[in-house]
């Protein structure tokens, strides 16, 4: 007889015998884990060097193109200095020995139509005669540069050739200088200067990372601005005083950036928040200035890392495919051993099923009962040796059923007695028809314990309903708070501003009747007429409540957007203008929605107005309206302005609750739009965070 649990031990038992770890296999694994590492080793050196080599070829190219660049943008220029010195009128001027407007005006003018940065004449002592800046509060006219190494160069007949930090402007650029010689005698020099912010944005915009460093290794032209004026290396005390006396890159502290030199002609730049990057140099021909190229470590090593992981993939396949082959051969192999020992445990059979703890009963196909084990007999307090019939045992026994799912009953004791019981019946041996085994637990503390666990349930049940009720009251009383506090602040308001009319009118009223007693009806015209200003303020406070709390007959109908944008510009047009803010409308022409006009015109009135009042203390201030299409319509006015705190965003909405000062307005428009989006079937909500802007959001139906 076979029987199903007792097979699965037999299984178990011969697995726990033979999975023992096998010897050849781990020393297998583990010598091809160094090899694997040994070659990893290798190839990581090898792949490395291919990558440089390529990043090598690369950054010699890219150098040439951007030494290419740098050098048309400097040769643009050269020629003017020396056609410049050999002008008549320039020659004229120096031989004067004086500043005048005319020299300065021809300077401006060649300067405009020649492209440069600035062009200015100096004496033979250093001293500006003519600039064409002469106009501006930078002008260099009257200023001495005779410090200038360019200038030193042109004074000795040679042209000069330096970059520096403008002395006067502040602003960097490349100084040419040329002698004017008149008579063999040098009697002063002409000095364009050229920038390079052109070039610069260009290696920004590109993402190429390009460095241009002088002679001593200083960072003059960068595609960032972080690192001008940085070294590659320290400077001396004579390169330091150097560029203290020439004021070459004006007041700015020369910093070192870290970095380490490489065999290979390379070196490692550390860059603060960029990381290790590879220098690649070359030495630009006629000037004593180097062309860096910058390439990031992290690119170098993800490539070879890429490289390397290939290796290892393919190591993995071929130790998987080792693996299957062997587990298929031992599969085949122990497929032969599980036969040959199922064999040598049936004799065993009948040892366990006496032994285990659960209730065994054997039945034929037909139902007759042809073995009980003790466990059994113990459960249902029967003889030993006896055979009872499985209908006197088991309360409502429809018959045997080859099913391994467990079912509820009721068990019989030999005294009458019940008890609940778990039973399954699974079909044994190879037979046809089968016999069955049928499997008994006693579950009477299961059951008790499920009872436990049901009245637990039940009291806890019954606790989250009572505090479920105890919450929900005291949200409601929150609410009611809430709507308390709110009914307060604008009850408040309220007061405040009818209470300053009644004020002034109560006072008006009793100075009018002294005037009449004192018969001085002019000033008694003056009154009434303030008095009457005074009942149109109530009565638009009036017409304001009415606006917030009434029900408009909107008069819904396709709309578009842009018209009601433009007539709220047009409204504000003054304002705007006053407040030189930037309107940006992104809204199609062909945007339509389910609304109205004029309320969708009141509506954009108001938030376009209160985020100008919001911009109001902003540098640059900026408003945009912009709309996009979705399952509905939405249409956005976003500030630039101070924003709103978190506390004041609930109540945003509220009558009479506004951000501004009391006296800047009734806090009355914002709860106007969002009746009157509500009115067309929308939806108005606030987004904002102090100093980050405000953001308006009108959302429609399509």
């Amino acid at each position: 007889m076979v029987l199903s649990h007792n097979l699965i031990i037999t299984v178990a038992n011969w697995q726990q015998k033979t999975l023992h770890p096998n010897i050849k296999m781990i020393a297998f694994l583990v010598i091809s884990f160094f090899v694997l590492i040994g070659l990893l080793l290798f190839a990581n050196k090898q792949f490395y060097a291919l990558e440089m080599a390529s990043i090598q070829e690369k950054a010699s190219q890219r150098l040439s193109v951007y030494q290419n660049a740098l050098q048309a943008s400097i040769q643009r220029f050269e020629y003017l200095p020396a056609v410049l010195a050999n002008d008549p009128r320039i020659q004229k001027a120096l031989l004067s020995a004086s500043a005048d407007t005319t020299t300065s005006s021809l300077l401006s003018n060649i300067n405009n139509r020649s492209g440069a940065d600035e062009i200015f004449v100096l004496d033979s002592a250093g001293t500006t005669i003519g600039a064409s800046n002469y106009l501006t509060k930078t002008s260099f006219v009257g200023q001495n540069y005779s410090f200038r190494p360019y200038y030193q160069s042109a004074a000795k007949g040679e042209q000069g050739f330096y970059f520096a930090v403008g002395a006067t402007t502040g602003k960097a650029g490349l100084f040419f200088a040329e002698p004017v010689i008149v008579d063999l005698e040098i009697i002063g020099s002409v000095v364009v200067k050229i920038n390079f912010d052109a070039l610069e944005a260009n290696w920004s915009q590109s993402g190429e990372k390009i460095w241009i460093s002088d002679e001593r290794d200083i960072i003059f032209l960068s595609y960032d601005s972080r690192w001008l004026y940085q070294g590659l290396r320290p400077l001396s005390l004579q390169e330091s005083q150097h560029l203290v006396e020439t004021k070459q890159y004006g007041d700015h502290e020369i910093g070192i950036l870290e970095s380490q030199q490489r065999n290979d002609g390379t070196a490692i730049v550390s860059l603060p928040l960029t990381g290790n990057q590879v220098l690649f140099r070359q030495q630009m021909p006629g000037v004593n200035w180097h062309i860096n190229w910058l390439y990031a470590t992290q690119q170098i090593e993800t490539a070879v890392a890429r490289s390397v992981y290939s290796i290892v993939f393919a190591y993995l396949i071929l130790i998987i495919a080792i693996l299957w082959i062997r587990e298929r051969v031992k599969n085949a192999q122990s497929q032969a051993k599980l036969a040959t020992l199922i064999a040598q445990r049936e004799s065993h059979q009948r040892a366990i099923i006496e032994g285990t703890d659960a209730g065994l009963i054997n039945l034929t196909h037909d139902g007759k009962t042809t073995f009980v084990n003790p466990q059994a007999q113990r459960l249902f307090r029967l003889k030993t040796n006896a055979l009872p019939d499985i209908k006197q045992l088991i309360k409502g026994w429809r018959g045997v059923h080859a099913s391994l799912e467990a079912i509820d009953a009721t068990g019989i004791r030999s005294d009458g007695s019940t008890f609940p019981i778990l039973v399954s019946s699974s079909a044994i041996g190879l037979s046809d028809p089968s016999d069955y085994l049928i499997t008994i637990h006693d579950v009477s503390e299961l059951k008790q314990a499920q009872y436990e666990l049901v009245k637990n349930n039940d009291e806890l049940e019954q606790r989250v309903h009572d505090r479920t009720n105890e919450l929900r009251a005291a949200e409601k009383e929150l609410n009611h708070s809430q709507r308390l506090a709110s009914l307060g602040r604008m009850s408040s308001a309220i007061a405040h501003e009818i209470n300053q009319p009644i004020t002034a009118l109560s006072s008006y009223a009793a100075s009018s009747e002294l005037l009449i007693q004192r018969n001085q009806p002019e000033k008694v015209l003056s009154n009434l007429k303030k008095i009457s200003g005074l009942i149109d303020r109530l009565s638009y406070i009036s017409r304001q409540l009415r606006m917030v709390s009434g029900k408009r007959n909107t008069g819904l109908s396709n709309i578009k957007l842009l018209p009601a944008i433009h007539y709220a510009q047009d409204v504000l047009a003054s304002k705007l203008a006053q407040a030189k803010v930037d309107l940006v409308i992104n809204v199609d022409e062909q945007f339509c929605a389910r609304g109205n006009s004029m309320m969708l015109e009141q509506v954009l009135v108001n938030l376009l107005s209160n985020a100008i009042d919001a911009v109001a203390k902003v540098n640059h201030p900026q408003i945009t309206i912009k709309g996009s299409y979705s399952d509905s319509v939405l249409l956005v006015v976003e500030d630039n302005g101070i924003g709103l705190s978190q506390e004041e965003l609930p109540h945003i909405f509220e009558p009479f609750y506004s951000a501004k000062q009391i006296d800047e307005g009734l806090g009355l428009g914002l709860a106007i739009s969002y009746s009157l989006v509500s009115d067309m079937g929308g939806q108005l909500t606030v987004d904002s965070q102090v100093e980050s802007g405000t953001q308006f959001t009108i959302k429609l139906t399509r």
